[in-house]
Protein backbone atom coordinates (compact mmCIF):
# COMPACT_ATOMS: atom_id res chain seq x y z
CA UNK A 1 0.00 0.00 0.00
CA UNK A 2 1.38 3.26 -1.08
CA UNK A 3 1.90 6.17 1.49
CA UNK A 4 -1.28 7.94 -0.35
CA UNK A 5 -3.62 5.25 -0.21
CA UNK A 6 -2.50 4.36 3.61
CA UNK A 7 -3.28 8.78 4.12
CA UNK A 8 -7.13 8.35 2.75
CA UNK A 9 -7.50 4.99 4.26
CA UNK A 10 -6.49 6.60 7.98
CA UNK A 11 -8.56 9.66 7.08
CA UNK A 12 -11.60 7.36 6.05
CA UNK A 13 -11.58 5.57 9.29
CA UNK A 14 -11.38 8.94 11.53
CA UNK A 15 -13.88 10.72 9.57
CA UNK A 16 -16.88 8.03 8.93
CA UNK A 17 -17.62 7.71 13.02
CA UNK A 18 -18.01 10.71 13.03
CA UNK A 19 -20.13 11.81 10.79
CA UNK A 20 -22.51 9.18 11.80
CA UNK A 21 -22.96 10.07 15.25
CA UNK A 22 -26.27 12.00 16.24
CA UNK A 23 -26.30 14.91 18.05
CA UNK A 24 -29.05 14.80 20.39
CA UNK A 25 -29.23 18.74 20.87
CA UNK A 26 -29.66 18.48 17.44
CA UNK A 27 -33.38 17.69 17.95
CA UNK A 28 -33.99 20.30 20.34
CA UNK A 29 -31.52 23.34 18.94
CA UNK A 30 -34.22 25.60 17.70
CA UNK A 31 -37.23 23.97 18.72
CA UNK A 32 -38.55 23.17 15.61
CA UNK A 33 -39.97 19.85 16.49
CA UNK A 34 -41.74 21.38 19.89
CA UNK A 35 -43.90 23.35 17.66
CA UNK A 36 -47.78 22.05 17.56
CA UNK A 37 -49.88 20.91 19.75
CA UNK A 38 -49.67 18.86 22.66
CA UNK A 39 -52.03 16.80 24.36
CA UNK A 40 -53.43 13.49 26.18
CA UNK A 41 -50.74 13.72 29.41
CA UNK A 42 -49.91 10.30 30.19
CA UNK A 43 -47.86 9.51 33.36
CA UNK A 44 -45.35 7.41 33.92
CA UNK A 45 -43.33 8.06 37.79
CA UNK A 46 -41.91 11.97 37.33
CA UNK A 47 -42.38 11.69 33.08
CA UNK A 48 -45.27 12.90 31.36
CA UNK A 49 -45.55 11.83 27.61
CA UNK A 50 -47.58 14.30 25.39
CA UNK A 51 -48.65 13.17 21.60
CA UNK A 52 -48.99 15.84 19.03
CA UNK A 53 -52.14 16.97 17.35
CA UNK A 54 -53.77 18.97 14.87
CA UNK A 55 -55.86 21.00 17.53
CA UNK A 56 -56.04 21.48 21.32
CA UNK A 57 -58.87 19.49 22.48
CA UNK A 58 -61.91 21.38 23.27
CA UNK A 59 -62.42 20.41 27.08
CA UNK A 60 -59.67 18.81 28.44
CA UNK A 61 -55.73 19.72 29.05
CA UNK A 62 -53.42 20.07 26.34
CA UNK A 63 -51.06 23.41 25.31
CA UNK A 64 -49.52 24.86 22.31
CA UNK A 65 -46.02 26.08 21.09
CA UNK A 66 -45.52 28.54 18.56
CA UNK A 67 -42.77 30.34 15.91
CA UNK A 68 -42.93 33.10 17.34
CA UNK A 69 -41.86 32.51 21.10
CA UNK A 70 -45.90 32.54 21.82
CA UNK A 71 -47.24 29.58 23.71
CA UNK A 72 -51.16 28.97 24.96
CA UNK A 73 -52.20 26.03 27.36
CA UNK A 74 -55.41 25.00 27.51
CA UNK A 75 -56.55 24.19 31.17
CA UNK A 76 -59.33 24.24 34.03
CA UNK A 77 -60.49 27.57 34.12
CA UNK A 78 -60.90 28.07 37.85
CA UNK A 79 -59.63 26.60 41.17
CA UNK A 80 -62.56 23.37 41.61
CA UNK A 81 -61.68 20.29 39.43
CA UNK A 82 -64.71 18.89 40.44
CA UNK A 83 -66.53 17.97 36.61
CA UNK A 84 -68.11 19.87 34.94
CA UNK A 85 -64.77 21.41 34.60
CA UNK A 86 -64.83 24.70 32.29
CA UNK A 87 -61.70 24.97 30.12
CA UNK A 88 -59.84 28.22 29.58
CA UNK A 89 -56.99 29.38 26.98
CA UNK A 90 -54.30 30.95 28.70
CA UNK A 91 -51.73 32.74 26.55
CA UNK A 92 -47.72 33.11 27.29
CA UNK A 93 -44.87 32.75 26.21
CA UNK A 94 -41.47 30.26 25.62
CA UNK A 95 -38.00 29.43 25.46
CA UNK A 96 -35.82 26.60 25.16
CA UNK A 97 -32.08 26.46 25.67
CA UNK A 98 -30.81 22.68 25.19
CA UNK A 99 -32.98 20.39 26.46
CA UNK A 100 -34.67 23.05 29.35
CA UNK A 101 -37.92 24.91 28.12
CA UNK A 102 -38.93 27.77 30.07
CA UNK A 103 -42.54 28.71 29.62
CA UNK A 104 -44.65 31.94 31.49
CA UNK A 105 -48.39 31.69 31.11
CA UNK A 106 -51.22 32.65 33.19
CA UNK A 107 -53.76 30.78 35.34
CA UNK A 108 -56.86 31.23 37.26
CA UNK A 109 -55.44 33.24 39.89
CA UNK A 110 -52.31 34.96 38.18
CA UNK A 111 -49.55 33.97 36.63
CA UNK A 112 -47.30 30.74 36.74
CA UNK A 113 -43.88 29.92 35.27
CA UNK A 114 -42.71 26.24 34.38
CA UNK A 115 -39.62 24.86 33.74
CA UNK A 116 -39.41 21.20 31.89
CA UNK A 117 -36.90 18.89 30.96
CA UNK A 118 -37.17 17.42 27.69
CA UNK A 119 -36.49 13.55 28.14
CA UNK A 120 -37.34 12.31 24.35
CA UNK A 121 -38.85 14.34 21.45
CA UNK A 122 -39.83 12.94 17.82
CA UNK A 123 -42.73 14.34 15.70
CA UNK A 124 -45.36 12.50 17.05
CA UNK A 125 -44.28 12.91 21.27
CA UNK A 126 -42.96 14.37 23.91
CA UNK A 127 -41.69 13.38 26.97
CA UNK A 128 -40.66 15.55 29.69
CA UNK A 129 -40.46 16.21 33.25
CA UNK A 130 -41.31 19.02 35.35
CA UNK A 131 -38.42 20.57 36.96
CA UNK A 132 -39.79 23.48 38.72
CA UNK A 133 -43.46 25.62 38.63
CA UNK A 134 -43.91 28.76 40.80
CA UNK A 135 -47.19 30.13 40.66
CA UNK A 136 -47.74 33.78 41.63
CA UNK A 137 -51.79 34.42 43.02
CA UNK A 138 -52.64 38.05 42.18
CA UNK A 139 -55.20 39.38 44.43
CA UNK A 140 -58.61 40.39 43.12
Amino acid sequence: MNLKSKNLTILILIFIPLLSCERKDDLIDGSNLLIGNWINPQFTDTIIQYRRSGSLKENDYGFSFKNNGKFTERKNSGWCGTPPVIYSDYDGTWSVQDSLIRVSTGFWGGTVNYQWKIVALDKDYLSLYIVKQEYKHENK
